[in-house]
């Protein structure tokens, strides 16, 4: 379960934490000016006032505590009660303030009103009822002659937040108003006008008729599928204007990630970007990953990594990190994005190129993730509460491509009569054997060994061949995939104060049974107003995991020693549990539990009972950000964030549980006719915790000012500290009794007789500790004359204590340079009325990656205890690399962004160049002497180029029907263009994608000629020659290269169509140009290595002469049949194009017509149906596979393609 102790104190820290800023902002708030008292209250309430400007003028009060006064009637008498100034109500929500002296504003000129207003919904929407799209505050006008009069409003969108760059005009009249980035518009109109017109891009026009009003709230709906225009980009350090920017970035907002109901950030993040190459291979689930584990030891990341994959633009390094940079508020973090919760996250920005990313310095090569959380405004409380459901069907087994029963069984006989399974070596009567010896394999050899007769042989066989058993794994061990979602936000405040709290729980119960997940998140951001205009942000973020993974599934079918034949039952016709022996022989098993041995059986019901696999994963976020605005634009920003994580993970094998008995019982042999135990009684407990413990601190001053109209200025300087810090502790409880929590002392690297030989306890405590510190000074800088041509620069300069004293090897200096061109702004452009947005961009750059296990000094570990002499013993676990250096990559972009017919047709066209230099390699040297195999040296270059085009557009576009659509077009390529230590050796695991002037995912395999009379796989060497396994090929030309792992080009394809309330989203991704290899048998079972494998290939091998015409596969028998079998697995004859059009999601909605929704109080209802994961529309290859699933039975991870997922969630707002 969750903790509820620590998820309540977090909600307490979360509720102190406001009430006391709140208590200290009251205390602390000083005297305002009269015309701000006005504009609290107007948003605090919902109101309007109109005043003459000489009535507020150099006055100033003490207002009251926000929420103070229910009735605004009560506010506006205490704060104008030091004044001679009365208040009256006009109608509706509108309020005249006036001296005492005048009896009443009864006659008041236009040109005079000053009109305050809120940033929120009128208040007919607070109180339960529909909001108008148009709100408008009626007053006498007087008998004004001129001939025209000003007309004041905001324009918001539907969330209530102010839309910027929206035209108003008159229709018939060339007058012309856009508003500011508060949404606010002031506009001379004609007096016999009587409609205003508000557009805007992506937003559908509204009409607004004209009375005799002074002030109008205007809402825009969403024209659906329109891409919006992005207003601001988000470095991390600065917001910068989009316009204003020399960067790549892409942007994805909180709508676009509303679109996929995925409990995990990352799912929703495909097809979005361009640029973004995602691989998604976990098919029933988003956050309950195959490995939640953290491995501090590792270099890269290991959690997530058998579940997705993603990168920025192709890759630049061969043993760093790959992973993109995570930016979140501001700050760096080393928590995996499941750790956020979706509907939080009001923006994510990508920095692609070294304009938008190197002021991340040495963390940058990979790109930059930045996710900016929502906030809240100064409004009254917005309530937003979601709930969605999803649920698949058990994936199909089918797809593994897997022998059926008969198929085995002939298999199985063959290794018997062949002598592969021998009577010396896998005797299943006699002791000494540790492997697991099949029912096939035990009847082939009664047969062989006269046991049993041809006749009962085939009795038998009959029998087992008819089970095909395969989908009592699926019936037994898997289930349905469920997923829960629940999401509550409340977001308001007032000038002083504003915040956004949030909650969400998400539970998923994956196709294994056995396997469940469950997190919570809370969120709290605030603001503070603290002197003038001072503001102190401050956030809290917590997420609580919870996992059980005890569960077996389909990983039953895992090659290994315990494969789950079709001819097993999990149940039997009975209803019998089935019984296997995966450690020794039945018969021989049998013999020693008459001698007082425990049960040797395995149970997978019983197993599924006795897991005891948990974990859970605690992580805690806060960050405070002081803002001091110093003089005229310039400002000093002061920020500290602080990240834990705690992770516990606990493996109880209980003592009835196969492992336990196994161990138990090959600790345990006869003495002087007596059994004796090597294992105390009871369970086996280990535990393992991993703490997170990360700090940054930074202090920076920026400026943001223009001159004279024509020249703007935005730079920011500072210096940064970082330390993260990791203590991982693990140990193993022998004994262990799970009722009073005591267990047995054992003497840890002590050996004992088993009854198969010897063993050691291992599991003796384990404590690894490491902590890095960074240190980095910064600066960027922006100018922009006439608000068309921009020149940016920046500089980071990155020092890092793990790579020793000498600052020659720690500190380094990144930077970039960037000019941008706004064509559409040049006065030749004004005829082109279509043209909406037209910008050029050039950059020029370099970013940096760190090895965190590289370092120029050599790295000593320090063990317990030898096994031999139990004195603890010192070896090296890296050696020295006095020449080490930063990987760093050279970055140029060219791109182009327009918006062109109102918006409908938009999107930007990049095209870019990244060179890795000094790029880390392991170099593979003599460990006689060391024991290192590898040493990490600098001394490879790669090459990337590429392409990025986003396209959207707006096909039809009516106020009954839409149809818009979107695409995202990337092309990557990759090479190593240098590389001083080229392999040598043609063994295949040695080309680790390092071969001069080939890609780093390249894929090489052996040239297939064909089978040789003996059933063995033959290639061709470097010179066309024919050889088979018995003779070594040492070139490199006798390997071949077959295309790339990743694929070159890649994007996604989204359709949105828009009737009515009705709104059907469709999105599809594709990849083009990688190839992969078709499973395939890569070992047989022999002397030396006994791993069952069910592939189908098998049944196609070669077993007797003149079989080498017909099949590739080769035979089982043979010294060399293991090299044999390898050589096919990896041979061109498996290639396979991966080229496939994935069906990704289907969604439907409904939007609830806002007179029903405020039926019900609420100011909008949405419902969601969805479809997710539907398939290939279209595939290459002709195998039948799915290129991302592709089946690989030697690993735990069977990559089981993703069954269709159908959702329904329901969004209401209040």
């Amino acid at each position: 379960m969750i903790n509820l102790k620590r998820i309540a104190a977090f909600c307490c820290l979360l509720l102190s934490s406001i009430r006391m800023f709140a208590a200290v902002i009251n205390q602390s708030q000083p005297t305002i000016t009269l015309k701000e008292a006005l504009t609290m209250a107007s948003k605090q309430y919902e109101v309007s006032f109109i005043y003459e400007d000489e009535l507020v003028r150099n006055k100033r009060v003490s207002p009251p505590a926000a929420g103070q006064f229910r009735k605004v009637e009560d506010y506006l008498s205490i704060v104008l009660k030091p004044f001679p100034l009365r208040f009256k109500k006009l109608g509706g929500t509108q309020y005249a303030i006036y001296a005492k002296r005048a009896a009443a504003p009864v006659e008041e000129k236009e040109k005079t009103n000053q009109v305050a207003t809120g940033n929120a919904a009128n208040t007919q929407a607070a109180s339960g009822q529909p909001s108008p799209h148009v709100a408008e505050i009626q007053v006498r006008t007087g008998s004004d002659t001129a001939t025209r009069r000003l007309v004041q409003g905001i324009v918001m969108d539907e969330s209530l937040a102010p839309v910027s760059s929206a035209s108003v005009i008159v229709p018939g009249a060339k007058v012309l108003a856009v508003t500011n980035t508060r949404g606010e518009f002031a506009i001379q109109v004609p007096l016999a006008a009587r409609t205003l017109q508000v557009s805007c891009i992506a937003y559908e026009t509204q009409q607004v008729p004209l009375g005799s009003y002074l002030f109008y709230k205007v809402v825009l709906k969403d024209k659906t599928g329109y891409l919006k225009p992005v207003e601001v980009v988000s470095t991390g350090y600065v917001n910068l204007p989009k316009e204003r920017a020399t960067g790549s970035f892409g942007v994805v907002t909180s709508k676009e990630l509303e679109k996929v109901p995925v409990a995990n950030v990352i799912q929703r993040l495909e097809g979005q970007v361009p640029g973004l190459q995602m691989t998604i291979t976990a098919g029933d689930n988003s956050f309950v990953y195959d490995n939640v584990t953290p491995a501090p030891a590792s270099n890269t990341r290991t959690i997530g990594q058998n579940d997705y994959n993603l990168n920025i633009r192709g890759n630049t390094t061969l043993q760093s990190e790959r992973m993109p940079l995570i930016v979140v508020d501001g700050f760096p973090t080393e928590l995996d994005l499941k750790t956020f919760n979706p509907n939080d996250i009001e923006q994510i920005t990508f920095l692609r190129d070294a304009a938008a990313a190197s002021i991340w310095g040495a963390r940058a090569a990979n790109g930059v993730i930045v996710i900016q959380t929502k906030k809240g405004r100064a409004r009254m409380p917005v309530v937003n509460f979601s709930v969605g459901f999803s649920t698949q069907d058990r994936p199909s087994l089918d797809h593994l491509g897997l022998m059926n029963a008969t198929q085995v069984l002939a298999y199985e006989k063959e290794l018997v009569d062949k002598g592969i399974i021998n009577d010396y070596i896998y005797n299943p009567y006699t002791a000494g054997v540790r492997y697991y010896v099949s029912d096939g394999i035990d009847l082939a050899y009664q047969l062989k060994s006269g046991r049993i007769t041809q006749a009962e042989y085939d009795t038998r066989a009959a029998a087992m061949g008819a089970l095909n058993n395969y989908g009592q794994i699926s019936r037994y061990l898997m289930q349905r995939a469920t997923s829960q979602q629940y999401n509550l936000s409340v977001s308001g405040g007032s000038d002083v104060h504003t915040y956004y709290l949030s909650g969400s729980y998400s539970k998923e119960r994956p196709s294994t049974i056995g396997n469940f997940g469950e997190r919570m998140t809370l969120t709290a951001n605030q603001d503070f107003r603290i002197i003038r205009k001072i503001t102190l942000s401050m956030s809290l973020k917590g997420s609580f995991f919870n996992y059980r993974q005890g569960g077996i599934g389909a990983g039953a079918l895992s090659n290994g020693g315990r494969t789950f034949m079709p001819y097993n039952s999990i149940v039997d016709e009975q209803g019998n549990h089935g019984r296997f022996y995966y450690s020794i022989g039945r018969h021989y098993a049998d013999s020693l539990q008459g001698l007082g041995y425990r049960d040797w059986a395995y149970d997978y019901l019983d197993e599924l009972a006795l897991a005891g696999n948990s974990a859970s994963d605690n992580n805690y976020t806060g960050t405070l950000n002081l803002n001091i605005p110093i003089y005229k634009g310039l400002s000093f920003n002061a920020s500290y964030a602080l990240e834990r994580s705690y992770f516990t993970n606990r493996i109880f094998n209980r003592e009835n549980s196969f492992y336990t008995r196994d161990l138990y019982n090959m600790g345990t042999t006869m003495q002087n006719g007596q059994l004796v135990h090597a294992l105390p009684q009871g369970g086996i407990l280990a535990t393992n915790r991993t703490d997170l413990n990360n700090y940054s601190a930074r202090g920076q001053f920026a400026y943001n000012g223009s001159f004279r109209g024509k020249h703007e200025l935005t730079t920011l300087a500072g210096m940064e500290a970082r330390q993260t810090s990791v203590s991982a502790a693990r140990a193993t409880l022998f004994g262990y009794n799970e009722q009073t929590g005591i267990a047995q002392v054992v003497p840890f690297g002590q050996m004992y007789s088993t009854v198969t030989g010897v063993n050691w306890f291992s599991g003796s405590p384990e404590q690894n500790d490491k902590r890095k510190r960074f240190l980095s000074y910064y600066g960027n800088a922006a100018y922009t004359f006439m608000g068309r041509y921009t020149l940016s620069g920046s500089l980071r300069y990155d020092d890092y204590n793990n790579f020793g004293l000498d600052r020659k090897y720690r500190a380094k200096p990144f930077w970039s340079s960037g000019i941008s061109w706004n064509i559409a702004r040049e006065p030749f452009m004004g005829r082109a009325v279509w043209v909406n947005a037209l910008s050029l961009r050039l950059t020029y750059g370099v970013n940096g990656n760190i090895n965190q296990e590289a370092r120029p000094f050599t790295n000593i570990y320090i063990a317990a205890a030898d096994q031999q002499t139990g004195l603890p013993y010192a070896g090296i676990s890296a050696a020295a690399n006095p020449a080490l250096r930063w990987e760093s990559t050279y970055v140029t972009n060219l791109g182009l962004d327009y918006s062109l017919f109102d918006g409908r047709l938009g999107g930007s066209i990049d095209v870019y160049n990244k060179s890795g230099k000094d790029i880390i390699y392991p170099l593979e040297i003599n460990p006689t002497y060391s024991s290192i195999y590898t040493l990490l040296l600098n001394g490879v270059t790669i090459s990337n180029r590429g392409v990025d085009i986003g396209v959207n557009g707006a096909l039809v576009d009516n106020r009954r029907f839409g149809w818009n659509m979107g695409l995202n077009f990337s092309y990557n390529t990759n090479k190593v263009t240098d590389n001083r230590f080229q392999p040598s050796s043609s063994f295949y695991s040695s080309l680790s994608g390092t071969i001069e002037g080939y890609p780093t995912d390249a894929v090489w395999v052996y040239r297939n000629a064909g089978l040789d009379s003996t059933g063995m796989t033959q290639i061709f060497d470097e010179k066309g020659g024919k050889v088979g396994p018995s003779q070594n090929v040492s070139d490199i030309g006798a390997m071949k290269y077959a295309g790339r792992r990743t694929a070159p080009y890649y994007g996604a394809f989204n359709n949105t169509l828009r009737y009515g309330n009705w709104s059907l989203y469709v999105l599809a991704t594709y990849n083009f140009g990688s190839v992969f290899l078709r499973p395939a048998v890569s070992n047989y079972p022999s002397t030396r290595r006994f791993d069952y494998s069910l592939s189908g290939d098998i049944a196609e091998r070669w077993q007797h002469p003149g079989d080498e015409t017909n099949t590739l596969v080769p035979g089982v028998q043979g010294i060399y049949a293991g090299r044999s079998a390898y050589r096919y697995a990896f041979s061109d004859a498996n290639v396979e194009p991966g080229d496939y059009i994935r069906l990704r999601e289907l969604s439907l909605g409904y939007t609830v017509p806002e007179s029903v929704a405020g039926k019900v109080w609420a100011r909008n209802i949405k419902v969601n149906a969805v479809v997710r994961n539907l398939g290939l529309i279209w595939k290459k290859n002709k195998a039948g596979l799915d290129p991302d699933f592709v089946p690989v039975l030697s690993s735990n991870v069977l990559h089981m393609p993703p069954v269709t997922q159908y959702s329904l969630v329901l969004n209401v707002g209040f």
